[in-house]
């Protein structure tokens, strides 16, 4: 094993998840989520303080099949789901889980007719399969 790279100015926090998508890398602390560009030198898009709407850590990240959403869980029981085009929107699922959410991960659309189904489970023992669909059309557009 042989570390190529740190990635720095970041995180202050232990980070709890990380999650790749095609050209970007998602990581998320108590409660920041950071993008990287991994096409650019891992150039942040994302630096701490600008995605910190958590209350408790965060646990989880998904990236949407187009990797334009990406959805945050946390033990504060909420989903946030944040636009890499539309930076300073995000759409927030309070109370998606009792006792916090444990993973996230987006269905394959496979249809071309818009879906867009996220599937979270928490601590509760349920899983949940959300169409998010129109919240991220309206809010992101």
């Amino acid at each position: 094993l042989k570390q190529e790279r740190v990635l720095e100015g970041g995180h202050l926090k232990p980070v709890h998840s990380v999650r790749l998508s095609s050209d970007h890398l998602a990581s998320a602390d108590v409660r920041d989520v950071c993008v990287w560009n991994i096409g650019d030198s891992y150039a942040p898009i994302i630096g701490k303080s600008r995605w910190c709407f958590h209350t408790q850590r965060i646990v989880c990240l998904a990236w949407s099949e187009d990797g334009s959403v990406l959805a945050s869980g946390g033990n504060d029981d909420s989903i946030y789901l944040w636009s890499m085009t539309k930076k300073t929107k995000r759409v927030h699922y309070s109370f998606a889980h009792r006792g916090g959410i444990s993973g996230l991960e987006f269905m394959k659309a496979g249809d071309g007719n818009g879906t867009m189904t996220l599937v979270s489970v928490g601590a509760d023992g349920c899983i949940n399969a959300w169409d998010v669909a129109d919240d991220v059309a309206k809010k992101f557009g």
